[in-house]
């Protein structure tokens, strides 16, 4: 087993040394992306590490038969450029397999891309390898200086030794004893600032919203607020439709080429999301089906708007005042009973002028009967006077 203080340094050379931190970052995130896909019916001769790792690393992968065996072969793109700009030609130089060969890109395989521009992951991966690399160091720095509690200062160098090889019995856990009375004249002490607490915290933030902006370009939902209290769900969803485009560009490439690969090679390859990124996109997928389910289907339960009633019932007069529709229709109501009203008057009139017509016209036929009657009454008396004097 290897002694404390060379473990110590072994490790430490990852957080000091600039290089070695970028490196060991790029390769731990590489680690994690190669999960991103999901491949089916890849031949052995193409194993799906290898095949991502050359997409993830050098933007672009050429499959080929060499010999009867399919192979996704690192090369390089060239050749005179098409109507597009893109590259025709595509070279390759594998001594494991003894080939060296340029292949015609249409004609001799299918070039598979990381994404629609060629891109591997490195630069984006890279960025953020420095900005975390530099938020590490200072951090390291800070909460070793949060150690000092007091600064220490020595008059001459005989007190200087007996102060350092005072403090390094401390920090090896071994109790030290002060033997010279000269040494407390000799060594003075100040308060360190206290300030590094609040500066530690930054730098935490910082260093957590690095890798969070990170995933969240290679789309995963991770959260870098610090929040104490418990996030809303709003918070932890706000960046969902940020997430997925970028893989769904590489998804989508990866599918275009596995459909060439079936139908130019006779292999029947497929390609899909899987991991973390498989449940993003189904959580996705979840949520915009419930959303226009919601849109469809609204809740009955729902209280109407009062607003959309207030506007519903109000209208506005030959004036432009705004009048209420339900008052509008109460007094056409109360306009029409009164026409009925004076309508049904009307017409009681007529009835009774026509009755008493009739009843007129009923007492003049008895009036005349009458007349009638006296003027016979008199005509048989005249008549009968008339006898009695012939006879007399």
């Amino acid at each position: 087993m290897r002694k404390k203080d060379n473990i110590y340094k072994l490790y430490q050379v990852q957080i000091r040394d600039k290089d070695t931190a970028v490196t060991e970052f790029i390769a731990n995130t590489l680690a994690k992306t190669q999960s991103m896909f999901e491949y089916e019916g890849l031949p052995d001769s193409i194993p799906q590490k290898e095949l991502e790792r050359l997409l993830q690393t050098t933007g672009n992968a050429f499959v080929t038969s060499v010999d009867g065996v399919l192979y996704a072969l690192s090369g390089g793109k060239g050749g005179e450029p098409d109507v597009y700009g893109r590259a025709t030609l595509y070279t390759v130089a594998n001594p494991a397999i003894k080939l060296n060969k340029t292949y015609d890109i249409q004609k001799d395989g299918v070039l598979i891309e990381n994404d629609s521009n060629g891109e591997s992951l490195l630069p984006l991966i890279g960025r953020y390898a420095v900005l975390h690399t530099d938020g590490l160091i200072s951090l390291n720095t800070a909460s070793i200086l949060t150690r000092i509690t007091m600064l220490i200062s020595a008059s001459d160098d005989k007190t200087k030794q007996s102060a350092d090889e005072f403090l390094r019995k401390i920090q090896d856990g071994e109790f030290s004893i002060i033997g010279e009375n000269a040494f407390f004249k000799g060594v003075t002490m100040q308060t360190a600032p206290t300030t590094n607490s609040v500066y530690i915290t930054q730098l935490i933030e910082l260093i957590q919203y690095y890798k969070a902006s990170m995933y969240n370009e290679l789309g995963l939902n991770a959260n870098y607020n610090m929040k104490r209290e418990r996030l809303n769900l709003g918070e932890v969803s706000m960046n969902v439709d940020v997430l997925l485009p970028y893989v769904d560009n590489m998804l989508k490439e990866r599918q275009n080429a596995v459909e060439k690969i079936n139908e130019m090679f006779d292999t029947e390859i497929s390609v899909k999301l899987a991991s973390s990124w498989g449940l993003e996109r189904d959580n996705y997928n979840a949520l915009a089906a419930d959303s226009e389910t919601a849109k469809e289907n609204p809740d009955p339960t729902e209280e109407p708007d009062p607003t959309e009633e207030s506007t519903e019932t109000t209208g506005t007069d030959g004036n432009g005042t705004e009048t209420d529709g339900n008052d509008t229709e109460t007094e056409e109501t109360e306009e029409t009973k009164e026409t009925e009203t004076e309508t049904d008057g009307k017409d009681t009139e007529t009835e009774e002028t026509e009755e008493t017509k009739e009843t007129e016209t009923e007492t003049d036929g008895k009036d005349t009967e009458t007349e009638e009657t006296e003027e016979t009454e008199e005509n048989e008396e005249n008549n009968e006077i008339q006898r009695t004097i012939y006879k007399g």
